[in-house]
Order: structure tokens, then C-alpha cells, then sequence
């Protein structure tokens, strides 16, 4: 009877831990996106003063989530690891409860921008994990790990921090955002598609008995034939969901969408452009020299192009966008992105510019093998640390 239930409640020591631990990895391994989910609840608790902060926030509590994680899964400090599953399982529960009382349009983002949840799924998944800490840690005890254990845990919370510089100094390994290597950027050069109401000019086709409406930027393969050309109202367009809308604008607020979808391209996203430095906007000023060199257009999205941090030979290639929409084309701030008529191939951090020979090669590539390229890679990233993760775990 007390070994089923030691094994019981060991059981659900590890449930809890690897909810933890996994929560705490996917949101380590996308700290800018971490950032800007902690920005939307300072937003809703109104701690907006706090936003300078909250990336730094969303770090350190991806990083305990972690750690507390391993801790449980491992049986490292059974008893503090336990209250203070307890202490972060209590919190959550809360705000999960506030959450779905006040149903607010944002993120939940306990395992960051990887799996969404509903506030109802959050409450639910905060509820269960409340039953198991009651199973598992009341009452609190438990012997002393194995030395052998303790050293794995230190090796696991070594991981955890590889994790996070290396997604901070270059890019996430896998892309949970709508602008992932592969899509389609969506454009128009007037900006229908980010309107409030107005007609759209469109191509009407057919195929086999049936019509579609297609906006001159996206037109069908020549399985379709034309009809006509027609106007239809904006809210009746269903967008493909696996389109992106990249909009930005000149200095006169004229949108100029159409330019990252026209040939080959590379996007250079500065969301905070205040923030960098004299030296890192030479290098930027370097790079895209490197890109004209190559044949490749350059455009400098920013979300101020007031700044006067700016330099002279960049500010003609320079556009303003979205500060959001920018963190999610590139998690870098300076970084690149590279489009080949519309199609998103490559993404570089600002610590990972590109030179003049790989952006020549990668220009004269199949932009749609480049893109698989770059996702495997990533992927390939992303699963070896799990498979270390899972090994260190389960030594014994």
C-alpha cells in the first residue's frame, strides 16, 4: 500500500514537472515572443510602466518554470521544488481565473507561442495540475536524491540556459509565428487587406464550373480561366490561412505592401530602432550595401522612421511598420529576412548577418528548397536538445 502510493504521488511529481519543464523551454527558446506576451498581461493589469521590463520578466520566469521543472521530474529538493509547485501552480490557477472571468482578446502563452490555449483550456489545464500537487505534495516530504541526480540537474539547467542564449543571439530553431520560412506573404499596394470597409478590386476566374475571386497580386495557375474583372466588399474575402500580411508604409502613408512580394527581396526589420547603436547601424548600413551588391532589394522596416538614429544611406530604402508585426517577421532587432517573390525563405539574426557570397547563393537557389533547408535545420536544432533533455532525465 505505501510503495503504490509513494509510486502515486512520484507520479504525478513527474506530470507536473514535465508541464513545467516543457512550458518553460518553448518559452526560453522564443524570448522576444515570451516578451511580448508578459507586455499583453502588464497591459491587462495595467503595470504598463512596466513593459521596459517585460522581457527581462518573461525570462526569468520561462527560466524557473524550467528549473522547478527538472527539479520535479529529477527529485532534486523534493520539498522546496514541491511548495514552490505549489506557490506557481496557485498563481497560475488565479490568473487563469481572472482571465476567464474577464475573457480578454489575448494570449494565454503557457507554452509561449507553440500550442495557444484558450482561457477556458488554461483554467481546465490549471485545475488538473492543482489535483496533482495536492496527490504529490501534501503532505510535503521526500528522502535525498542520489549524488548522480544532482549533477544531472545542473547539467539539465545548463541546457536550459544554452537554450536561451542561443535563441537570443540568433533565432528560435523552430518558427511558431505567422511569418515562418515557407509562407506567403499576402500584399496589396493599397493596403485592402488592412482597411476597415471599402470595395476591392479583384479578377473573377473559373474552373470547372466553379468561380473564385482572386486579387491581382495572388492570381490562379492557368488551370483557371478569366471572366472578368469585378469589385467585391473587403469582409466578404476569406484570407488563406496560410498567407501573411506584411504592411508597411512610406513617408507620405502611402502603403507600399507590393515591394516585399516583388522578386527577390531582403527585409531588414529594426522594431526598435532608438536602441541600437552608431556601430550596429554602420553594420547595418554594410549589409545592405552587401545585399545591392548581390541583386538582391533591400528594405528597412522600422517601427519609427523619425528616428534620428537613422543614417543617411539608409533612410532611402527605410519604411514604417508595426512594432508587433516586426517582432514577429524576425524575433532580431537589425535582423534580416529574405523573400523570393513573396515567398519567405530565410531568416538571419542581427549576430548572424548574412555575407555577400551566401546572399548571391542563396538568391540563385530554389527559394522553396532553401526554405525546407531552413526549417530541418531548425527542427534538427530544436530535437537534439530534447533528445539530450530526455537522456539526462533518465539516467540513473
Amino acid at each position: 500500500m505505501k510503495t503504490s502510493l509513494k509510486n502515486l504521488r512520484r507520479t504525478a511529481a513527474v506530470i507536473i514537472g514535465l508541464t513545467f519543464f516543457v512550458s518553460g523551454v518553448l518559452k526560453l527558446a522564443d524570448p522576444v515572443g515570451t516578451g511580448l506576451i508578459v507586455e499583453g498581461y502588464l497591459g491587462f493589469f495595467h503595470l504598463g510602466f512596466l513593459k521596459g521590463a517585460a522581457l527581462v520578466f518573461g525570462v526569468i520566469l520561462s527560466l524557473a518554470e524550467g528549473v522547478l521543472g527538472a527539479a520535479l521530474v529529477m527529485g532534486v529538493a523534493k520539498k522546496i521544488s514541491g511548495w514552490a509547485a505549489i506557490g506557481f501552480t496557485a498563481f497560475f490557477t488565479l490568473i487563469s481565473i481572472i482571465l476567464l472571468a474577464a475573457n480578454p482578446d489575448m494570449e494565454c502563452g503557457c507554452f509561449g507561442k507553440a500550442i495557444p490555449l484558450t482561457h477556458f483550456q488554461t483554467f481546465i489545464k490549471n485545475v488538473i495540475l492543482v489535483i496533482l500537487c495536492a496527490v504529490a505534495f501534501i503532505p510535503p516530504g521526500g528522502e535525498a536524491p542520489r549524488k548522480g541526480r544532482v549533477v544531472a540537474f545542473f547539467l539539465e539547467v545548463a541546457g536550459l540556459i544554452t537554450v536561451l542564449v542561443y535563441s537570443s543571439l540568433r533565432l528560435p530553431s523552430i518558427d511558431f509565428t505567422e511569418f515562418a520560412p515557407g509562407t506567403e506573404l499576402l500584399a496589396s499596394s493599397d493596403n485592402d487587406y488592412q482597411a476597415e470597409d471599402g470595395l476591392l478590386p479583384v479578377c473573377i476566374y473559373e474552373k470547372n464550373g466553379q468561380t473564385g475571386s482572386f486579387v491581382e497580386s495572388r492570381l490562379p495557375d492557368s488551370t483557371w480561366t478569366f471572366v472578368r474583372n469585378d469589385t467585391i466588399a473587403r469582409n466578404n474575402i476569406p484570407l488563406p490561412e496560410d498567407f501573411a500580411i506584411l504592411s508597411f508604409y512610406d513617408e507620405f502613408g502611402d502603403y507600399q505592401d507590393e515591394l516585399a512580394v516583388l522578386g527577390k527581396v531582403m527585409v531588414v526589420s529594426v522594431p526598435a530602432p532608438d536602441k541600437l547603436r552608431q556601430k550596429e547601424w554602420e553594420t547595418l548600413s554594410k549589409f545592405i550595401d552587401k545585399v545591392l551588391s548581390s541583386g538582391v532589394n533591400p528594405l528597412v522596416l522600422t517601427s519609427d522612421a523619425s528616428c534620428s538614429a537613422i543614417p543617411a544611406t539608409v533612410r532611402p530604402y527605410v519604411f514604417t511598420s508595426d512594432r508587433r508585426t516586426l517582432l514577429s517577421l524576425n524575433r532580431s532587432n537589425g535582423g534580416a529576412t529574405y523573400f523570393d517573390d513573396g515567398m519567405l525563405v530565410r531568416k538571419y539574426s542581427f549576430y548572424a548577418l548574412p555575407g555577400k557570397k551566401k546572399i548571391s547563393k542563396i538568391s540563385e537557389k530554389d527559394p522553396t528548397d532553401s526554405a525546407i533547408t531552413s526549417v530541418s535545420r531548425g527542427r534538427i536544432r530544436a530535437h537534439g536538445y530534447l533528445l539530450y533533455a530526455l537522456a539526462i532525465m533518465i539516467l540513473p
